[in-house]
Formats: structure tokens, sequence, C-alpha cells
């Protein structure tokens, strides 16, 4: 287990566990995931097979029986968005528009779940709030609370 969640912590902690240089590894990833892992075994020796295992899909249109976002962002009714992935950043900016999605969020608290998140969130103009130390959906739930609870106290 790395001691950070990120593709290059993975790299680093197989290759203290022991050599890897002749190991067999499959990765099976999204089609749009970073290739950090796949890139790093091999530097290191490894033999890897790098397999597409799902694909991270737009959905075109708001379906019927969905919550209007876009007018729940407008009048205010959404505290935090969270992103837990930096194709859901692009996403969102890809459906809402890249100058839309700044001003639908500036009195929006952004919450990324990692580093490599919020990076993509800051490059599309975003701003992010909240990033947990430790890049997982528990974490990211502690650290929007603690973020909460601080702007409570600070607005009392």
């Amino acid at each position: 287990m790395p001691d950070e969640f990120r593709g290059e912590a993975v790299v680093t902690a197989l290759a203290q566990h022991g050599a890897v240089e002749g190991a067999r590894v499959l990765v099976p990833r999204a089609d749009i995931g970073r290739d950090v892992i796949a890139d790093g075994l091999r530097s290191a020796g490894a033999v890897v097979t790098d397999v597409v295992a799902y694909r991270t899909v737009l959905e075109e249109a708001q379906q019927d029986n969905e919550p209007d976002v876009y007018r729940m962002l407008l009048d205010e009714k959404i505290d935090v968005v969270t992103f837990t992935s930096p194709s859901a950043v692009r996403n969102f900016t890809q459906i809402y528009g890249a100058e839309q999605t700044t001003d639908l969020l500036k009195n929006t608290v952004v919450a990324a779940i990692g580093p490599v998140t919020a990076e993509a969130a800051i490059q599309l103009g975003i701003p992010v709030a909240v990033t947990p130390m430790v890049s997982t959906i528990p974490g990211l739930v502690d650290a929007i609370a603690a973020h909460v609870t601080r702007m409570r106290l600070v607005s009392t």
C-alpha cells in the first residue's frame, strides 16, 4: 500500500517491496487514465500488459428524471461540489462550458479527492477549496466536514 494515493506512489511502493525487474504485471485501467504506473513499471524492468478495462463516456444530455444541476448551482442550492477524478472535472467543464463553469462554481466550495484531480480543476480555472490529506472517499468526506465546520465557526 503506497504512502499516498497517486500512480507515482504505487510504482515507488512496488519498487521498495522488491525488485520488479522481469515481473509480469497486468495494469487494467480507464481508457483515459494516466500511463504513470505502466510507464514506471516498464522503466523498472517489468513486463507490463496495459489493458483498457473500462471507458469513461460523457453523457450528452441531461435525463428528464435528473435534477437540474445548472439551475441548482445558479440558485446557490448546492454548497459543495466534489470531483473524484480529472475526467470528472473535464467532463463537468465540457457539459457546462469553461467560462460558465467558473462562474457557476464561484460561490460553491469545490472539493477534489487528491492533488491530480485538484490540478486538473485549477488548470481549467476552477478554484479548489478542499483537498484531503489522504486521497480516498472517506478522506474527502472528512476534509469536507472539517471545512464546513470551520466555515460555520468563522461565520458565527
